[in-house]
């Protein structure tokens, strides 16, 4: 039951282990977008809220320049008048200084201006703040600032980005957080780090080469045109939010707010730090939880697994622990207490029947209901009873026929043993007659072995003789093959004489017209054609003689290959008188074996009829034997009591 309690808390721990993880996971993710969202609102307010800051702090700039530009002291005719009240006016509002440009844009210290964006903006009646550049008197930078004057001229007052910039030094956001300005043309304007405004950046150009740049590079073309929102960036290898809006004025500058995701992220660490301690909390509670529920639970399953570990050993004694409760497991504990209960009452109703019927009681009775599958087990007891009255009131019936039987039994073996007596006589004689046949038969069987092997000789003499006889076939088979094949060659030699004689005659025709040349050699060619005649006559006789001898040799082949015939039938017959001799000699000896086993049989049987004889005395004597053994089963039946009540008793 380990096992169980194991698998239970197992289970609610991974459940609960699912569940925290989806829920922490749903919640982190719900803080991240939140966050997320939280940060994107924070860095759009920072950014309005410092554009509204920076937009004042500009105005300012401008309407300081407007109102030096203003000032009835440019209208007096002493330029020394106006050079002193311009440099007081610098001084005070802490510019380096303050000049006029007359309508051409020419001055008397940085020469003519006409080109610059303040002179022509002021020059359209509007103030305006030039983006920070080198200073025309050293490597300073300076932010340059126009506004119109009387007169068609234009006042401009320069003053250092280092005093500029203060207006960034209030704006605090967080610990790595700052804000800087980007101007229209795309460059920084404003910036905490003095040196990125010195050396401005064109990302526009630089993510042609650089694909790294390409999310500051959006950030300033959005800014650029005016859009308000939220840039992600990574700049100097950290990851960036950045807020932006464009700041009110005819610069068309735009404010930037630059947050890290590492600072927005810190609250969302906190909480997911929380999130995931509050997680292991739960699910600590819940393994403690998920322990008592699953031992509270296992415990009387376990108990009750134990209860019918010892049921099945076959402990019907010990109690059933109880459990309170409506639920299964009570359920469960109940049944398996009934069960034991009604299986303790089954066992001790079969053991009183069972002690009853060894008591000689058949007359007893099961007194238990048994219900369901059990039921066949009372019928079966029943039965079992009623089996054993009806056996032991059978055997009690049986025990005196038996008696009687006995007595029967031991008046047929007397008889019995005097006929046996008279019947071992006549087996005696019968005997004696058997063993003189048995002779006369042995000896035909004798003689018939004789005859066989004579015969038998006799078939082997005529087989050699016609063994024989088909070697001499074969030997003028031979020698007819042998002169066909000598006619064939004479008339070869016929053929060659023949060509011998045209060949003579040709000669002699050629040497009748060679004249007296010839002569010589037609005679030799006359004593050719003589020989060659002489051989034809020759082969022709030699043809005849052996044709003669093919046809005498034919003959010859025929005569003994009737002679084979004869000696083959001879043969046959033969076998046949000795196939029939055989079977004579084997139908005898047959006889001699059944007239000896019959000759046995009648031993046995006057040995049998002998110890049958001696059975039946036997017999008298077990019959007066088993009549004293009826009368002890008898006896004993009478100890047993059977359904009908009575005991068994004796016949009178």
């Amino acid at each position: 039951m380990k096992s169980l309690k194991r698998k239970l808390h197992l289970f609610i721990m991974i459940l609960v282990l699912f569940t925290n993880i989806m829920a922490t996971g749903i919640t982190c993710w719900l803080s991240y977008l939140n966050s997320m969202t939280q940060a994107e609102q924070t860095s759009s307010y920072l950014a309005e809220s410092y554009k509204q800051y920076l937009g004042s702090e500009l105005d300012e700039y401008r309407r300081e320049v407007e109102e030096v530009a203003k000032s009835a002291m440019l209208n007096s005719a002493d330029a020394a008048v106006q050079q002193q009240y311009l440099q007081e006016q610098a001084r005070q509002e802490g510019f380096v200084y303050f000049a006029l440009a007359d309508s051409q844009g020419n001055t008397q210290q940085d020469g003519n201006v006409s080109q610059e964006k303040w002179f022509q903006s002021a020059k359209g009646g509007a103030a305006y703040i030039a983006d920070p550049v080198k200073s025309r008197r050293g490597d300073d930078l300076t932010v340059t600032i126009g506004a119109p004057a009387s007169g068609g001229q234009v006042m401009y007052g320069e003053m250092t980005y280092d005093s500029f910039a203060k207006m960034l030094d209030s704006i605090k956001i967080g610990g790595e957080g700052y804000a800087f300005v980007i101007s229209q043309d795309g460059k920084t304007v404003l910036h905490p780090t003095k040196d990125t405004v010195a050396n401005p950046v064109d990302y526009a150009e630089k993510v042609k080469t650089d694909p790294s740049v390409a999310p500051v590079a959006e950030l300033y073309r959005r800014a650029v045109t005016g859009e308000t929102g939220i840039q992600y960036t990574v700049y100097q290898g950290q990851k960036r939010q950045v807020g932006f809006t464009q700041i009110s004025g005819p610069e068309k500058w735009a404010i930037a707010v630059s947050r890290p995701i590492s600072q927005i992220m810190q609250d969302l660490y906190r909480t997911l730090l929380i999130n995931v301690g509050i997680a292991v909390l739960l699910q600590l509670i819940t393994l403690v939880a998920a322990a008592m529920f699953a031992t509270r639970l296992a415990k009387p399953i376990e108990e009750a697994t134990e209860r019918i570990e010892l049921l099945a050993q076959g402990d019907l004694q010990t109690d059933v622990p109880q459990v309170k409760g409506r639920d299964e497991i009570a359920r469960l504990s109940s049944a398996l207490g009934h069960t034991v209960q009604q299986l303790r009452l089954y066992i001790q109703d079969i053991s009183h029947v069972l002690d009853e019927v060894s008591r000689n009681n058949l007359a007893t009775e099961s007194g238990v209901e048994y219900r369901g599958d059990f039921a066949p087990i009372r019928e079966s007891l029943a039965r079992i009873l009623n089996s054993l009255n009806e056996t032991f009131e059978g055997i009690s019936q049986a025990a005196y026929q038996v008696n009687a039987g006995a007595e029967e039994m031991a008046l047929g073996a007397q008889n019995l043993a005097q006929n046996s007596a008279e019947q071992a006589s006549t087996v005696e004689s019968l005997n004696t007659s058997l063993q003189n046949v048995s002779e006369h038969v042995k000896n035909n069987a004798s003689h018939a072995t004789s005859v066989e092997g004579l015969s038998n000789e006799t078939i082997r003499f005529v087989q050699q003789g016609n063994e024989q006889m088909n070697q001499m076939l074969q030997s003028m088979r031979d020698i007819d093959h042998a002169a066909k094949e000598i006619l064939n060659i004479i008339k070869v030699i016929d053929d060659i004489a023949a060509q011998t004689n045209i060949l003579a005659l040709n000669a002699a025709v050629e040497a009748a017209r060679a004249g007296s040349a010839g002569k010589g050699f037609a005679v030799v060619a006359d004593e050719v054609r003589s020989l060659a005649s002489k051989s034809a006559q020759a082969t022709t006789t030699t043809s005849d003689l052996i044709q003669r001898a093919i046809d005498s040799v034919k003959k010859g082949m025929v005569i003994a290959d009737q002679t084979a015939k004869s000696l083959d039938q001879i043969v046959e017959k033969s076998g046949q008188v000795n196939e029939l001799i055989n079977r004579i000699a084997e139908a005898s000896n047959e006889q001699a074996k059944a007239i000896t086993e019959l000759d046995n049989g009648m031993m046995q049987i006057s040995s049998v009829t002998q110890t049958n004889s001696a059975t039946a005395e036997e017999s008298a004597a077990a019959s007066e034997e088993l009549s004293s053994q009826s009368e002890m089963l008898k006896e004993l039946m009478k100890r047993f009591q059977i359904k009908s009540g009575t005991i068994v008793k004796d016949e009178e």
